[in-house]
This record gives structure tokens, C-alpha cells and sequence, in this order.
């Protein structure tokens, strides 16, 4: 029998770690078997394939980042509802939520199909991988009705505290794509084609479970009824109200990173895959900050609507002192072992491509506990329902310092290592942010308990 976590009770570390260890070994798989299509391409086709997925990646964020971000505002809300116990308004924030994943699906879909070209010219993709990045951005993005109702149902089933399921999802689908990445790449003479299609079919495979999931809830209260399912514009408010500043955020990252995966681009098909490649080893990384980040935010919406403010610091201190220590152990070590890493995904006889990635690797995943300590910060802010901040932050620095950096200092040295600078200063300035405005903040809520409502 699969436990959900309560985090209004018990031991605050264990249940931190029951929540989070889920949702990060969802994310590494999810990421492993990303990898997997990178190295069938690499290995059954070659650098300039594995360089037509690897342009795609910055502009599929920019299309499906911003409406995935939007699922943060039901964290929020859905969280302090379920500490709350308001049976109502928990069904209709469940149904609303769903209904607009997939409604904002529908919308990237068509947008991206007809945008693709125009954000390749933009990132300078070479000329030589043009199509084939199309053709994978044409596909993948055709599935996105059903990538963003799951992500927006995993929202729901984490928020309730089930982390168990989306993991267990997220590995059928994965070994669904593996096995299709390599029976299709065998059969298709277009190998780009078949590592998207088999990455549509693991979406399709992982929706369907989690709508299963949601019509078979314990709770009569939160159980999804798809004929009694009803939009309740309320419900769709609040959820826009504290997800639209993730959206923003989410927008922001890839519209930042516009300039520098053009930089990126201009050196070449070695420097893209060796940039993905070490991307995806980025990501493992990441995986843990993304999940005790959402371990901050859960917990401490949970708590805020619980009234127990004792257990919202508690949950925060927690949370992100495990985020820091674990984050940079791992990041450290993905660093040191990294030519084995790149080596497996673009060929080990690929040197100038794992050489770029290990550029990317020195300046990103050696420092990415200051990532953690942004996304826990950002989780907690959100949790208070400041979300706003984390908007501005992220325009500020993600976005203004970025294009300042590529405008104003690249041009001074142009070569690969300082364009992969600029993801760490900005890194850094964003801390710096965010520690003076959550220090306010938290200084408030813990004397008068005041945060903004939902």
C-alpha cells in the first residue's frame, strides 16, 4: 500500500524525505531516459542528429515552461485548501486545474507549431540540423495537451502527498520510450523523427495512468469524475494568481538563455551536443533541488493553512539545509565524473564535443548549491504567497543581467567558458535578492503571522 505524507504531523525530516526522494528519482529518470534518446541518436546516427534534439531544447522550455508553471499556483493553493480541509473548494481547484493543463496544451501545440521556425532562425540553429530540429519540435510539442495534464495531475496527486505514483508513472513511460527509441530508430530512416514520436507515446502512456489515478482517489471529495468535472473561474484566479508568477519565471529562463544558446550555436554541432549532454548531466543535479524546493513549498503551504506556524519554520530550515548539502554533494560529484557521463551520451570518441561539456560542468554543476538555495528561497516565498518576487527576481536576473551579459561583457572575451559564466554570476546575484527579501518576509510572518491569502 503506497503512503501519502502528511505534513502537518510527525517527524518534519522523514516526511520531507518520503515526499521529496520520489520526486527526485522521477526527475533523474525522467532525465536518464532522456538521456537514453540522446545516446540511440548519438550512437545510431550520429553528432549532427543528436545536435538537431539538442537545439530544440531551449525553445521547448521557453513553449512549455511558461504553461507548466501555472501548475505551481495549485500547489499553493490546493495546499493550503488540503491543510485547510475545505472539501469544496479542494474540488473545484482539482477540476479547474486539470481542465486548464489541458486547455493551455491545445494553445502550445498550436503556437508551437507555427512559432518553430522563427525560434530556430532566432537561436542561430545551424543550418545542417535545421530541419531535423523541426521536425522534433513539430512533433513533441503535438503531444503537449497531454505532457501538461500530467504534470498538472502530478501536481494535484504530490500537493495531496502522493510522490510515490508519479514516480512509478514516470518509469512506465520511460521504459516505454526506451524501448520504442530503439525499435523505431531501427525502422525509421528519419532517426530524429523516431526518438520524438517514442517520447510523445511515454507522455500518452504516463497522462493516462495519472487520470486513472485521479478517478480512483480515496477521497470522495478530490476523486476526479470526468462527466461531473465543471471550470470554476474562482478556482481558475487563484490558481492564475500564484502560477502566473512561475509562468513568468519559466518564460523568463528560456528568453534569457535566447542569446546564449545562440552564442552556444555559433561554435558549432560539437558545441550543441556537447552543451546537451551536459545539460542532461545538469539535471541530475537539478532533480534534487526541484524536489526538496517543492518539498518547501508543499510543506509550508500545508502548514500556513494548518495554522501551525511552529512547523512552517520548521519546514523551511528543513527542507532547505537538506536541499543545499545534498544538491552540492551531488553536483560535485557529476562534475568529477563527468567525462564519463558526456562520453556515454555523445561517444567517448567524440572529444571536442565532451570538452565543451565539461566547460558547461566546471562553472554549472560544480555550483549548483547556489541553485538550490535560489529554488528553496523561491519555494518558501511562494509558499507566503509573494510568488511576485520570484517573478521579479527572474526577470532581473535571468532575463536583464543575461542579455547585459551577452551584449556588454561576452563581446570583451568570446569564448565558450564565458558564456557558461554568465549562468553562475547571475546565479549568485539572484541569491543575493532573494536572501535580503525572504529575510523580511520571514521576519514577519514568524511575528504576526501574516502571510497573503489565498
Amino acid at each position: 500500500m503506497l503512503k501519502k505524507v502528511d505534513a502537518t504531523q510527525g517527524s518534519m525530516i522523514k516526511a520531507i524525505f518520503t515526499f521529496s526522494i520520489p520526486m527526485i528519482l522521477a526527475a533523474i529518470a525522467q532525465d536518464l531516459f532522456s538521456v537514453a534518446d540522446k545516446a540511440v541518436i548519438g550512437q545510431m546516427a550520429g553528432s549532427g542528429e543528436l545536435a538537431a534534439v539538442g537545439a530544440t531544447g531551449a525553445i521547448t522550455s521557453l513553449i512549455i515552461n511558461g504553461a507548466i508553471g501555472i501548475s505551481s499556483g495549485t500547489t499553493i493553493v490546493l495546499a493550503r485548501f488540503w491543510g485547510q480541509k475545505d472539501k469544496e473548494k479542494i474540488r473545484s481547484t482539482i477540476d479547474t486545474a486539470l481542465i486548464t493543463g489541458v486547455g493551455f496544451g491545445v494553445i502550445v501545440a498550436i503556437v508551437g507549431f507555427f512559432l518553430a521556425p522563427i525560434f530556430l532562425k532566432a537561436t542561430s540553429c545551424p543550418a545542417e540540423c535545421f530541419d531535423g530540429a523541426l521536425l522534433y519540435i513539430r512533433i513533441y510539442l503535438s503531444a503537449a495537451p497531454i505532457t501538461l495534464f500530467y504534470n498538472y495531475g502530478s501536481s494535484v496527486l504530490r500537493t495531496m502527498g502522493d510522490t510515490q505514483r508519479p514516480l512509478i508513472y514516470i518509469l512506465l513511460g520511460g521504459v516505454v520510450n526506451v524501448i520504442l527509441n530503439v525499435i523505431l530508430c531501427l525502422i525509421l530512416p528519419q532517426k530524429v523523427a523516431a526518438v520524438a514520436i517514442a517520447t510523445v507515446a511515454s507522455n500518452l502512456v504516463g497522462g493516462l495512468l495519472v487520470a486513472r489515478r485521479l478517478c480512483r482517489l480515496e477521497e470522495d471529495y478530490a476523486r476526479v469524475v470526468i462527466r461531473k468535472m465543471r471550470f470554476d473561474f474562482h478556482s481558475f484566479v487563484r490558481i492564475f494568481r500564484f502560477g502566473i508568477p512561475t509562468a513568468i519565471s519559466n518564460l523568463v529562463l528560456p528568453l534569457g538563455n535566447l542569446q546564449i544558446t545562440s552564442a552556444i550555436n555559433s561554435y558549432g554541432i560539437e558545441a550543441i551536443a556537447g552543451n546537451s549532454a551536459s545539460l542532461s548531466v545538469n539535471n541530475v543535479a537539478y532533480a534534487f533541488a526541484t524536489g526538496f524546493s517543492t518539498a518547501t513549498s508543499t510543506f509550508m503551504g500545508q502548514n500556513i493553512g494548518a495554522k501551525k506556524t511552529s512547523r512552517v519554520k520548521k519546514a523551511f530550515w528543513c527542507s532547505t539545509t537538506l536541499n543545499v548539502l545534498v544538491c552540492g554533494l551531488v553536483g560535485v560529484i557529476m562534475f568529477l565524473s563527468g567525462r564519463f557521463w558526456l562520453g556515454l551520451i555523445v561517444g567517448f570518441d567524440e572529444v571536442n564535443a565532451i570538452n565543451y561539456g565539461m566547460i558547461r560542468l566546471s562553472y554549472v554543476c560544480a555550483f549548483v548549491f547556489v541553485h538550490a538555495i535560489n529554488s528553496s528561497f523561491g519555494g518558501a516565498i511562494q509558499a507566503l504567497g509573494y510568488a511576485g518576487i520570484r517573478s521579479i527576481s527572474n526577470v532581473a536576473f535571468n532575463l536583464g543581467f543575461r542579455v547585459i551579459w551577452m551584449q556588454f561583457i561576452y563581446p570583451l572575451n568570446q569564448t565558450f567558458g564565458m558564456v557558461m559564466q554568465c549562468f553562475l554570476v547571475s546565479w549568485i546575484l539572484n541569491m543575493t535578492f532573494y536572501a535580503v527579501l525572504f529575510t523580511i518576509i520571514y521576519i514577519r510572518y514568524m511575528k504576526k503571522g501574516i502571510c497573503k491569502r489565498v
